[in-house]
């Protein structure tokens, strides 16, 4: 298990485990493998390491590289999270996210100045001249499974498989609460409108700071209406008679499953 607590920040070791990524691919030994020992590859001075925390009381650290170094093969990330338990899920999702930070924190956004100032116990990095702090961006986003009568509706946006089916999904807004992001997303993206809006669970999905906000929700009224260019297709599908769904390593394919059980449950008693 992963502890990330707020002790100082060490710096690289030789006893720590590395995450290793090359632009959005993650490096692996075999058996995919992404905890990679410090004698495993060649660290260069171009390597920028991020403390991630504590795994099973080792130090991890994730890097960058601007090559893939001898020895090792590329993995997507998206591919890479599918295979993992949840508790590796967090620790590869966390190092990605922070990573990220990282890379694209160079400047300040407020006054242009480098930022190479970091604090020692806390992912932050502060301004030298504006002295303003730039923290890891977490962008929240709702993601619901709706339910009619036996049904749930699952959709497919533009850029999915076309055999995979999967929640309404998306960004919450300056001033919104999580709930009116529901219900305004869905309006948006297939023209119904729900009740019952409940939460249920979360997850971060580093693509790139991302954290996923699950609800369940009533089909109250309206008709599906796809959105053009962010819904292909979208329709409600019998719990008995699913199409492909993400798998269970994701919030989606969590919600899909867990509400299909509570609503089988509600039909015994």
């Amino acid at each position: 298990m992963l502890e990330i607590g707020t002790q100082t920040h060490p710096l690289p070791h030789q006893d720590a485990l590395y995450i290793l990524l090359h632009r959005n691919q993650v490096l692996i030994e075999l058996d995919n493998e992404f905890l990679i020992p410090f004698t495993h590859f060649q660290p260069n001075s171009k390597m920028s390491a991020i403390y991630c925390g504590q795994w099973h009381g080792q130090d991890v650290f994730v890097c960058r590289f601007e090559s893939i170094p001898k020895g090792f093969s590329e993995i997507g990330l998206r591919e890479l999270l599918f295979l993992q338990d949840q508790a590796h899920y967090l620790l590869l999702s966390r190092a990605h996210q922070l990573s990220t930070w990282d890379r694209d924190h160079q400047f300040c956004g407020r006054c242009g100045a480098p930022m190479n100032e970091k604090h020692t116990k806390e992912h932050t990095k502060i301004c030298s001249v504006c002295n303003l702090r730039h923290y890891p961006r977490i962008s929240p986003c709702i993601i619901v499974s709706i339910r009619n009568g036996d049904q749930i509706l699952l959709a497919r946006g533009p850029q999915a498989p076309k055999d995979r089916y999967s929640n309404i999904a998306g960004f919450v807004e300056a001033g919104e609460t999580l709930e009116q992001a529901v219900a305004r997303e869905i309006q948006e993206e297939v023209g119904l409108e729900v009740t019952n809006i409940r939460y249920v669970d979360s997850q971060p999905w580093s693509f790139p700071h991302q954290l996923m906000v699950g609800f369940f929700a009533d089909y109250a009224g309206g008709d599906i209406t796809p959105a053009p260019g962010e819904i292909e297709e979208a329709n409600w599908y019998p719990i008995d008679n699913l199409p492909n769904t993400p798998n269970n390593a994701t919030i989606s394919g969590q919600l899909i499953n867990l509400h299909v059980e509570h609503i089988k449950k509600a039909k015994t008693h």
